[in-house]
C-alpha cells in the first residue's frame, strides 16, 4: 500500500519565509511537532493507503481535473490554530489570493476521484498550511502570544499552475514526501 495525498507545492522562498515563522513560534517552548519548512505544502485531498495498481487511475483522474483549471495566484497570510487558540491542536498559516480558483480546483479533484471510491470531504474546505501539531499544553500561553503578534504575517504571492500526487513515508524524523505525478493546469 502507498500512503498518498494530492497537494500544491510552494516556491522555496515561500517555504523559507514559513520556516522563519516556525522559528519564531519555537521560541515559545510549546510542545509542538513542527513541520520542516521544506516539507510544507497545501493539501487538497488526503487519499490514505492506496494499492499500487490504483495509482495509474488516480493519475489519469488528476490529469483531467488539472487540465480543466486555469492557473491562479495564492499568497500565504495570517495565522492561527485549529480548532481554536484556546484548544490548539494544529498551528497554521492561512491562504489569500484567488481562493475561488483554489476552490474550483479542489472541487474538480474531489469530483474526479469520487468515481474511484474516494469519498468527497464532508467538511468545508479551509485552505491552510500546517506548521505544527500541538502535543500538549506546555508553552501554549506563550505560543498564543506569538501567534497573536503575527496575525498579519504574509509571504510573497505565487502562481499555481499544477498539482502533485505525493507518496508519504512516515519516518522517525517526520513524514517524507515523494512526488509520484505532477499534473499541469490548462494554458491560456
Amino acid at each position: 500500500m502507498i500512503r498518498t495525498f494530492v497537494a500544491l507545492d510552494l516556491p522555496m522562498t515561500v517555504r523559507q519565509s514559513l520556516g522563519g515563522l516556525i522559528e519564531a513560534f519555537r521560541k515559545s517552548g510549546a510542545a509542538v511537532a513542527w513541520v520542516k519548512g521544506e516539507r510544507i505544502h497545501l493539501t487538497l485531498k488526503f487519499l490514505g493507503n492506496v494499492a499500487p495498481e490504483r495509482i495509474d487511475g488516480i493519475k489519469d483522474a488528476l490529469g483531467k481535473a488539472a487540465a480543466s483549471v486555469s492557473p491562479f495566484r495564492l499568497q500565504p497570510g495570517g495565522c492561527g490554530a485549529f480548532p481554536s487558540l484556546k484548544q490548539m491542536r494544529v498551528v497554521w498559516v492561512g491562504m489569500k489570493g484567488d481562493l475561488e480558483g483554489l476552490s474550483t480546483l479542489r472541487s474538480r479533484v474531489e469530483a474526479a476521484l469520487a468515481p474511484l471510491g474516494f469519498e468527497p470531504e464532508g467538511r468545508r474546505f479551509r485552505p491552510h498550511l500546517t506548521l505544527g501539531r500541538v502535543k500538549g499544553p506546555r508553552g501554549n500561553r506563550e505560543l498564543t502570544e506569538i501567534l497573536l503578534a503575527n496575525l498579519a504575517f504574509e509571504t510573497e504571492a505565487f502562481d499555481v499552475s499544477d498539482l502533485v500526487l505525493y507518496k508519504s513515508d512516515l519516518k522517525p524524523d517526520g513524514a517524507h514526501y515523494t512526488p509520484l505525478y505532477r499534473a499541469g493546469f490548462a494554458r491560456g
